[in-house]
């Protein structure tokens, strides 16, 4: 079946080719994406305040987050129901299921006011098979802001597939994890991964979760702040790429949620699945905010 393409608003408008020129030719912006359920999103607060301080790092001025949710949910409530006609389906979005995966881009027009882009597209999970990553010395520019400009990510991404792995994980010229080409990645230290003491593998034993994020140039994801502020005793060091070996178990996190991951380079991490259902519960447990 063919995927639906996305519905595009900018401005709380159908977009056409005047609205989209800047964008496509300056690939000048910054964006957030959400999983949206049910009309409503997990740290709704985080995605706004991550607009706000990008456009005032960028632009030198604020963003009204009551026009941000207004934005997006005329968006929701416009969508038209796959297989029909906008015209025809004005009022039948999927605001009415509330499910979607939804693209927030606030890029300057040629005057250097700001526009809102918010696209609509199908609802996404995370990936359950763990991923393999292949390390690549490939850092994003101004690694903290989550900004348009990702042709580095989308070729990294190229080559780990050509090299028969699933996504890159981007590392620093001295060899120190960042995050993967589209989220975050955290380490379960030995012998601090929770699980069922009878289990079969030396990853699920009993203890309370530690959680290393690496420090290093990276953006601070939504899901990776949400999960750090429920995790006692998770924090950030150096990952070296040479030092592996010494965590038990390893995951991505993005707004998709929670993957395992199974290898990095020839690193592999036994399998932990009460590790990662654990922090995936604790992820579950996070409210969720109305749009």
């Amino acid at each position: 079946m063919e995927t639906p393409s996305p519905h595009v608003e900018v401005d709380a408008r159908p977009a056409g080719p005047a609205d989209l020129r800047r964008l496509a030719l300056t690939n000048d912006g910054h964006v957030t994406t959400m999983q949206v359920r049910a009309g409503r999103v997990r740290g709704l607060a985080l995605h706004l305040r991550r607009l706000d301080q990008a456009n005032q790092e960028l632009y030198g001025t604020g963003l009204d987050p009551d026009l941000l949710r207004d934005r997006i949910r005329h968006a929701l409530a416009t969508t038209p129901t796959p297989g029909t006609t906008a015209t025809a389906t004005a009022t039948h979005g999927p605001a009415h299921r509330g499910d979607a995966t939804v693209r927030v881009v606030v890029f300057p027009d040629a005057t250097g006011a700001v526009r809102v882009m918010v696209s609509v597209s199908a609802p996404a999970e995370p990936a359950v098979t763990p991923l393999r990553l292949s390390s690549l010395c490939s850092p994003r520019p101004f690694p903290h802001l989550k900004h348009v400009g990702t042709f580095g990510q989308l070729h990294s991404a190229r080559l780990a597939r050509r090299r028969g792995f699933d996504d890159a994980l981007l590392v620093t010229a001295d060899g120190l994890v960042c995050e993967t080409t589209v989220a975050n990645i955290g380490f379960l230290t030995t012998g601090d991964v929770p699980g069922d003491p009878s289990g079969d593998t030396a990853a699920d034993t009993a203890g309370p979760a530690t959680v290393i994020w690496p420090q290093a140039p990276m953006l601070t994801g939504v899901t990776m702040t949400l999960l750090d502020e429920r995790l006692p005793g998770s924090r950030r060091e150096p990952v070296p790429l040479a030092d592996l070996g010494r965590f038990q178990a390893a995951f991505v996190a993005n707004g998709r949620g929670l993957a395992p991951v199974g290898r990095i380079d020839t690193t592999t991490f036994p399998a932990a699945p009460a590790a990662v259902a654990t922090l995936a519960q604790v992820y579950a447990a996070v409210p969720w905010d109305d749009i």
